[in-house]
């Protein structure tokens, strides 16, 4: 650095569109500003800061960027998407800096005066990277300013290196005897425990909307210090993203691709337990998600209202499909829980186009050319074969999938009423097992309050409405957020499938009605294990059976708390977190 006049400090704030945990998240809205508005906003209050720019890629997916830049009068530098460390050494080019700041395009609430205070003592040092000294607390993350010379040296002696290309001063921490090192205590202001504060997936954006809101702040003016103050206050904020994880250093990112059915015919039930996958695959293992759907465009929208991008196949050449999208998108992984055409050799085709490839609860012989297959211990899984085959089986309780994401549900609030019974039957009750119920209840004399909810494909669903509400029973509105009528059941009778997981995982304890022989043997592993009942499939079968459970409390409580030590609702993601490993 030249010491004979003072350095020139230029932030270059590092922004695209294809984020994969959350796609376009940097012009996203907060407090009805872009994203990238209040990282710009906060960084021009910096007294050290000579001048502010933004480095992005030039794919045209960035081209928002580059407009949202033009209009607000702010450089922007475009260079190579999967190589940062190049952007960052056009955009110190193009703004002849001496000190550049790296600065996240997601750090939402960084700090100008932290700025200050790190420029100021590597400036005063003649250093070419700040590290906090160890152990101390710091509550910022997203800011890191480094010299010039060392960025020089980076592309040329770290250029290959995963660290230096994606996270740039990344490699400052992995190697920290590279350059000139200043170690300096923590910033009084912000040395405290450590909050998660920038956005990387929904979560962390309904987090910062949450504190906007709280703090009652105008777009950009929410200070750090006042976030953290009032996280001490109100520490419940932190459970809005607590599950988000920070990508570390060394985890390449990149995206998984699940294949699966949804909508119509085919319910709702692989859609829940996938969009379960596909939060832990985002959000605590750092990839983003695409699903290619067999299916249909109501089931479409529930994974886009998720934050996930949805693709519908064609009815023909879905497999074709799908190979064209591994191509083009090189996913890290793919996930297949379809029950649609898909050979053996299909996914021996897949899996020579990427590893691993998993399947779930897949009883056919295509499981056995799959790398991963997942299970519940099921009868029909205990027969299976694996013989001449190379697959990595899971199977166990653990590995159970539910729908829901069962560490978000509050625990049950005291109750002295009636029990109260839960009465779903999938999305389309195929079977009429609804009027079965009604029948069946008129005909048990114990009390209990019962709630029904009627899926979006039921047959005559107004008029089974009317039949419920003449009978006295509650129904669940349409579109009701299901986890609270599932987590305040003391009983539940369903229809076997994804709910008798999720039933189990919150303890409540159900009445099985099994519309096919292989659910009724799924269902009977649920009995024999003490979590709940198969009962005959007409209406003397279900009143005997709700009869019996209905007047033993001290039984019901025993099968919940046997169900929730079975399954904890974690299959998701222990699975996620299995097939992010096979990855690396």
């Amino acid at each position: 650095m030249n010491q004979t006049r003072k350095p020139r400090v230029v932030a270059v704030i590092q922004a695209r569109m294809g984020s994969t945990r959350l796609p376009g998240k940097v012009l996203r809205p907060l407090a009805a500003k872009p994203v990238l508005w209040h990282v710009i906003h906060r960084v021009a209050k910096a007294k050290s800061i000579d001048a502010v720019s933004v480095a992005t890629s030039v794919e045209p997916g960035d081209d928002a960027i580059e407009a949202f830049c033009r209009e607000h009068d702010i450089p922007c530098i475009r260079g190579p998407e999967a190589n940062v460390l190049q952007r960052f050494a056009l955009a110190a080019d193009a703004m002849d800096a001496d000190i550049i700041v790296r600065v996240t395009g997601d750090a939402v609430f960084v700090d100008a005066d932290f700025i200050d205070y790190l420029v100021t003592q590597l400036i005063a040092a003649d250093g070419d990277y700040v590290y906090i000294e160890a152990g101390a607390l710091c509550a910022h993350e997203g800011v890191d300013p480094f010299s010039r010379r060392a960025l020089r040296r980076l592309t040329v002696e770290a250029a290959d290196d995963p660290a230096a290309r994606e996270h740039v001063t990344g490699y400052f921490k992995l190697h920290p005897d590279f350059g000139r090192g200043v170690y300096v205590p923590a910033y009084p202001p912000l040395a405290v425990e450590p909050a998660r504060i920038s956005i990387d997936a929904p979560a962390d954006l309904a987090f910062a909307e949450a504190v906007y809101e709280r703090l009652g702040a105008k777009a950009g003016e929410a200070s750090l210090p006042d976030v953290l103050q009032l996280l001490e206050r109100a520490p419940e904020l932190r459970a809005i993203n607590a599950g988000v994880r920070q990508k570390a250093i060394r985890q390449v990112g990149g995206i998984a691709l699940i294949f699966c059915d949804g909508g119509g015919a085919f319910g709702y039930g692989h859609i829940r337990r996938c969009l379960n996958i596909a939060r832990a695959l985002r959000d605590r293992e750092g990839l983003g998600v695409v699903f290619a759907l067999n299916g249909t465009e109501d089931a479409a929208a529930q994974i886009r209202d998720a934050g996930f991008e949805a693709i519908i196949l064609p009815e023909r050449d879905q497999v074709a499909t799908v190979s064209n999208l591994m191509e083009s998108r090189k996913p890290r992984l793919l996930l297949v829980d379809t029950r649609s055409n898909v050979t053996r050799a299909d996914i021996a085709h897949f899996t020579s186009l990427v590893k691993p490839v998993a399947v779930i609860d897949d009883g056919s012989d295509r499981r056995l050319a799959a790398t991963h297959a997942y299970y519940a211990p099921l009868p029909q899984v205990k027969a299976l074969s694996w013989s001449g085959s190379a697959c990595t089986v899971r199977s166990g309780w653990e590995w159970a999938l539910t729908g829901l994401d069962i560490s978000s549900i509050p625990e049950r609030s005291p109750y002295d009423g009636p029990p109260r019974l839960l009465v779903t039957m999938g999305a389309s009750d195929p079977k009429d097992f609804t009027r079965l119920a009604l029948q069946a209840l008129s005909q048990v004399s114990a009390p209990f309050r019962a709630r029904f909810v009627i899926g979006p494909s039921f047959r005559d669903a107004d008029a089974l409405r009317r039949e419920i509400e003449a009978r006295g029973y509650e129904l669940v509105p349409p579109g009701h957020d299901l986890r609270e009528s599932f987590a305040t059941a003391d009983v539940a009778l369903i229809a076997f499938g994804v709910t008798a997981y999720e039933m189990a995982a919150l303890g409540v304890p159900a009445i099985y009605l099994a519309i096919s022989d292989d659910h009724a043997a799924s269902a009977s592993a649920f009995e024999a294990a003490g979590m709940g009942v198969l009962a005959q499939s007409h209406a003397a079968g279900i009143r005997d059976a709700l009869a019996e459970i209905l007047a033993a409390p001290t039984k019901r409580t025993a099968m919940g708390q046997t169900a929730r030590g079975l399954i904890d609702g974690m299959g998701a993601q222990r699975i996620a977190a299995d097939l992010a490993s096979a990855t690396i």
